[in-house]
């Protein structure tokens, strides 16, 4: 899906509220987005992120732009409006139609731990503070 950016933040709220007013199941946003904040450690998350999602999302959480299959995970852009719950949820839990697969539990792709999982999101997050730093 293409970026909207000539959408206003009004605009974009109604958009969403109608999606949400039109959805089977309950949202699960305050729950997913009051989770802790992610703790590990970004080597070890690096590491993970080098096996298992840079595939898909790029070396760099670049996504299309560097060649990869998925979307940009590892930009600021994404990172800045994206809870850690959010993030560990679609991680263990995959994204319903997209690509995305669960990578926890026996139907997972990779059964990665919780902390496994903290330690990729604290890599993500020092993916921005890097390229911040550099900006």
């Amino acid at each position: 899906m293409p970026p909207f950016g000539h959408l206003e933040k009004n605009q974009i709220l109604a958009i969403v509220a109608y999606l949400r007013n039109h959805t089977e199941l309950p949202s699960r946003a305050k729950e997913i987005n009051a989770q802790a904040a992610a703790r590990g450690d970004p080597r070890l998350g690096k590491t993970w992120y080098d096996q298992i999602c840079a595939a898909c999302h790029g070396p760099n959480g670049d996504g299309y732009s560097a060649g990869g299959t998925g979307t940009a995970i590892g930009t600021i852009g994404f990172l800045s409006k994206a809870t850690d719950g959010f993030i560990r949820t679609t991680i263990k839990e995959g994204r319903s139609n997209t690509r995305m697969r669960g990578f926890q539990g026996a139907n997972g792709l990779a059964d990665l731990s919780d902390q496994e999982i903290d330690d990729i999101i604290v890599y993500l997050r020092s993916i921005s503070q890097s390229r911040r730093q550099e900006s």
